[in-house]
């Protein structure tokens, strides 16, 4: 067995493993974007895109790990699931207890979200990490910007009850 320290490998084989699931590349997405936001530098740089904030790099990873047959992805259904590829034993490259520990809580925390449900939910981190005004009404107002009408306000105020994982509070 071959073993490789690569932390987005390492991300997808414990949402395998917490999750009794293979993940959809939107699911890490967006598993990453709340990981890094908790504080954990992987070193992957996020942008608004059309399903909320996306890493190029991160795709990018994905596809490297496919091409080295590392990951495998399954292409039936509506998403792109991924695996770890049996021949190979995954760890995490460079992070600490206490950061393998956050990242555990964050999956474990999360698991039985739908990709929309964390959309709409880092879509809203997102939006009050680029807004001068932090108030809840302000993140609304960015969110319906962003999404339209693919939210509505009660939704919008349901996931802002997660931004206290993130540090994330609003002024008055």
């Amino acid at each position: 067995m071959d073993r490789i320290n690569n932390n987005a490998a390492y991300i997808i084989k414990r949402i395998n493993e917490i999750w009794g699931e293979s993940p959809g590349k939107k699911i890490l997405q967006k598993i990453v974007f709340l990981i890094e936001e908790k504080g954990i530098d992987l070193n992957y740089e996020y942008g608004l895109h059309f399903y909320g904030p996306y890493s190029s790099a991160l795709d990018a990873a994905t596809t490297f790990l496919s091409a080295d047959g590392i990951i495998n992805f399954d292409f039936k259904g509506y998403s792109h699931r991924m695996r770890i590829n049996d021949k190979f034993e995954v760890w995490p490259d460079g992070l600490t207890s206490k950061q393998k520990s956050e990242i555990d809580d964050i999956i474990t925390r999360f698991k039985g979200k739908s990709p929309s449900e964390l959309e709409l939910l880092t879509t809203a981190i997102y939006a009050y990490n680029n807004l001068e005004d932090k108030t809840e009404q302000s993140v609304i107002n960015g969110v319906l910007k962003i999404k339209g009408s693919k939210y509505n306000t009660e939704q919008i105020k349901k996931s802002l009850d997660n931004f206290n994982l993130f540090n994330k509070s609003f002024s008055a």
